[in-house]
């Protein structure tokens, strides 16, 4: 794809169809012109910030979003190295998602891509950081303003900079669904 037409699709997608009001638009757009996949009943808010070096990538490197979830306002998806959340994964407004960074000791500052796994049930706090070729595990909570620098073990919670276990998760089999879908978001 010429770099002319990628860079007004970046453009559209993050000025133009993250603050349409109506989700069905905004979701046409996502799986259609990005090639991503969105489950049942999810919900991504408006104002939705999404980085991607390219569109309609192979399928490890694609955005995968399962049913249920919710992706609140304000959040920032790096989609390059790829995406996948799974179902009933509450995202909290302002998380930052990355899955790309540059290597710091090369000469030529060269990127490297890897993908971020969020399992589950999983819990992101508001302004959580999620740095690239991390897994969250199922049922895990990152508190809000956390760095998370490591993989996050199942129903953990972490907190801080760079994110430590503080504590364990109670319930271990979680059953519920997230069902969030206001009119206008």
């Amino acid at each position: 794809m010429p770099g002319f037409l990628r860079d007004i699709i970046k453009f559209l997608t993050n000025y133009v169809i993250a603050y349409i009001p109506f989700y069905t638009i905004r979701y046409a757009w996502y799986r259609r012109v990005l090639g991503w996949h969105i489950g049942r009943k999810t919900t991504l808010m408006m104002g939705l910030f999404t980085q991607m070096a390219g569109l309609r990538r192979e399928p490890s490197r694609r955005v995968f979003i399962g049913n249920h979830t919710v992706i609140n306002y304000k959040c920032l998806l790096h989609v390059t190295g790829g995406v996948r959340i799974g179902d009933n994964v509450s995202i909290s407004p302002g998380v930052w998602i990355i899955s790309g960074k540059h290597d710091i000791n090369d000469p030529e500052n060269k990127s490297i891509y890897q993908s971020v796994v969020i399992e589950d049930y999983a819990w992101i706090g508001s302004r959580a950081t999620i740095l690239c070729g991390l897994t969250i595990g199922r049922g895990a909570v990152v508190m809000a303003g956390a760095v998370v620098t490591k993989d996050v073990p199942p129903f953990a919670v972490v907190g801080g900079v760079p994110a430590r276990v503080i504590g364990e998760r109670q319930l271990k089999d979680p059953s519920y669904e997230l069902d969030y879908r206001p009119f206008m978001a």
